[in-house]
């Protein structure tokens, strides 16, 4: 058995394991549209956590998995605002419904944002959805207005 990282009267928490891969996959990709994604998110995610290069952790509560949070360590380079050269890209946070509103998914980002600060991460970004906006803003996080995206469509290859 995986000793718990914290306890609290709801649930515990625990690191995840490469063999967790397939049920981080199922909820980083829980849309209809998106089920194929997920062997090659698992395939993809289990060996970056072998390799320290994915930080996650797991709340269970009466021995079911009910929320989780990661963090995949990124070599983004030096900047001025992080010499050390990491980034911690905060990914997978959820939460069953039934067990909303109890403080499981602060904790979790929480806790693994402060595994990856005892790395040396001194930078972290995240996609947040409109619900969770408040959670990541009583967090520490802003919004960071001057990044751009571009993205290259499978007819354009």
């Amino acid at each position: 058995m995986i000793p718990p990282i914290s306890m609290n009267p709801f649930w515990t928490e625990r690191a995840v394991l490469s063999s967790d891969a397939d049920q981080i996959a199922a909820h980083a990709c829980y849309r209809q549209e998106d089920a194929h994604r997920r062997a090659g998110y698992t395939a993809w995610l289990a060996p970056r956590i072998d390799a320290g290069r994915y930080l996650g952790l797991f709340a269970n509560h009466d021995g079911a998995v009910v929320g989780g949070a990661g963090v995949v360590l990124l070599d983004w380079g030096p900047t001025r605002a992080n010499p050390g050269g990491l980034m911690g890209r905060v990914a997978n946070v959820f939460v069953e419904p039934q067990h909303r509103g109890h403080g499981i998914a602060r904790s979790l980002v929480a806790n693994v944002m402060a595994r990856c600060e005892a790395l040396g991460v001194r930078e972290f970004n995240l996609g947040a959805t409109t619900e969770a906006r408040s959670l990541y803003q009583s967090l520490g996080f802003i919004d960071y207005p001057a990044e751009m995206r571009r993205r290259v469509l499978e007819k354009q290859l």
